[in-house]
């Protein structure tokens, strides 16, 4: 199991939407990423000093006051906790995992560099925290039109209409982990997922209640993104279930601790491991420069990627049981998270990075119209898929359409084209039915394999919805 050092460093939790996607837009706050769209702003993420020992001169912004650990099997976080002066605030589930306040007298880092050598203890971090970036002003949507909604250039570029000729993805819930959703838009309303007595499938973990409803303005750097995000979902794969989770706040700033929450509660929202209520896609379209233990290992077990092949296993304690359980039901979700606005091919945005090393997810650049990599857009041997995400319509508060530009457009096309592959034929089931019979490793294997060229590149490809669905060979464009 890939586990990390203590970090000194800043972790942002960000909208990956490029600033100016469009143009037109009403000038507000800038979102976390950046780059795209012909917007001017700089990259919305930042990064301090390097792992290892945590200095408290280094320490990078986090909640205040605040660490999450994991604990060895068998030790008592009790103990730990008189030992090192911090009260615990909150568990992951029964999971070893704790979120805890250090003491008064006491800073993060002098906490963390205390338990550093501490064998009871796996890892320990400070709770990192996202924020837009101060002082930085862009376009975010300029308007759209339910017209130019369904004529973009998109599909095309995806063969989606032959595509939806084979699979709509009936039933296949894909939860959106964002800014929540506007759940009374037309293009939403009717797509969203709902329990067997009628209530949403959904949650906001920001203000923590059972309404994942957007919330904000225009005066709000975030204000929109889910909205946006959740009706690409709607438009790649129209018979699909989403699932809103609020994660971010009108800002579009979060923390690990929450984000992680939210993986875990996606794929068992109602805490049984038996019961078949989870996510089968998980879309991301946020991220950091910074991975944490906690994180990956939230993807790795919303994925159930948690076979470990490291002398120890991370998950081995007991307080992992109903991830065993869950993941032996084959109840896991396919993770699909946008690699960044930055145009960088050293940044790395997590957890779309972590995909190197957990097979059940992918990380999602952009592509234009001209079918080349987005200006704004990350890349690198980290980055598996290109989908379009440059000048993408799609549903905005108010019932409306805007046009964004960014990874976090390219990220739910991708995932919706996972939804629609996830109605057929899966090449091996083991004794799996209906929607559980794809794996998520081998889902996200089909998404990326069947793919086509993307112009002036000589690696990285664009998805390819149609040859995905019928398991065929991508169709590559004409390039000048």
């Amino acid at each position: 199991m890939k586990r990390l050092p203590p970090r000194s460093s800043l972790l942002l939790v960000a909208l990956l939407a490029a600033c100016g996607g469009g143009g037109g837009g009403g000038i507000i706050p800038g979102i976390g990423g950046g780059g795209g769209g012909g917007g001017t702003c700089a990259a919305g993420l930042s990064q301090a000093s390097g792992g290892g020992a945590v200095d408290a001169a280094t320490i990078a912004p986090s909640v205040a006051n605040e660490i999450v650990l994991q604990l060895r099997p068998g030790a008592n976080i009790a103990q730990v906790a008189a030992d090192y002066g911090f009260t615990v605030r909150s568990q992951f589930g029964s999971r070893p995992i704790f979120l805890a306040t250090v003491a008064s007298d006491r800073t993060v880092a002098s906490t963390l560099a205390a338990m550093a050598g501490d064998v009871r203890v796996l890892y320990a971090e400070p709770n990192l925290i996202g924020a837009a970036p101060e002082g930085r002003r862009c376009s975010v949507w300029s308007i759209g039109s339910q017209s130019a909604f369904q004529t973009q250039w998109a599909p095309e570029a995806l063969r989606l209409a032959a595509a939806q000729g084979l699979s709509q993805g009936d039933g296949v819930r894909v939860a959106v982990l964002d800014t929540g959703a506007e759940l009374t838009h037309p293009l939403l309303a009717s797509r969203l997922a709902r329990r067997g007595d009628g209530t949403l499938l959904g949650r906001d973990f920001v203000d923590d209640d059972a309404d994942p409803s957007e919330r904000g303005s225009r005066a709000d750097a975030g204000y929109g993104h889910g909205t946006h995000v959740a009706g690409l979902v709607a438009l790649t794969a129209p018979g699909a279930r989403i699932m809103p989770i609020r994660v971010l706040d009108p800002s579009g700033g979060g923390n690990v601790w929450v984000l992680s929450e939210a993986l875990l509660y996606a794929v068992d929202p109602d805490g049984n491991p038996a019961t078949d209520d989870g996510a089968h896609i998980i879309n991301m379209s946020i991220g950091t420069i910074q991975p944490t233990s906690l994180l990956v290992n939230a993807v790795r077990l919303a994925s159930c990627e948690i076979d470990d092949d490291d002398d120890e296993d991370d998950f081995a304690d007991a307080g992992f049981d109903d991830d065993r359980e869950r993941c032996v039901g084959r109840r896991g979700a396919a993770v699909f998270a946008a690699a960044g606005n930055s145009g960088s091919a050293t940044e790395q945005q997590y957890p779309a990075a972590e995909a190197r090393t957990v097979p059940g997810a992918l990380a999602v650049t952009a592509s234009t119209e001209a079918r080349r990599l987005a200006s704004f857009s990350n890349f690198g041997n980290w980055v598996q898929v290109a989908a379009p995400g440059e000048g993408i319509t799609s549903s905005v508060p108010g019932g409306g359409y805007g046009v964004w530009s960014g990874t976090s457009m390219a990220s739910p096309i991708a995932a919706g084209v996972a939804a629609l592959v996830t109605l057929r034929p899966a090449p091996d089931p083991q004794g799996f039915s209906g929607l559980r019979a794809w794996s998520p490793r081998d889902l996200v294997t089909r998404v990326n394999d069947r793919t086509a060229a993307l112009c002036g590149s000589t690696s990285l490809r664009q998805i390819d919805a149609f040859a995905a669905v019928s398991d065929s060979s991508g169709l590559d464009p004409s390039c000048p």
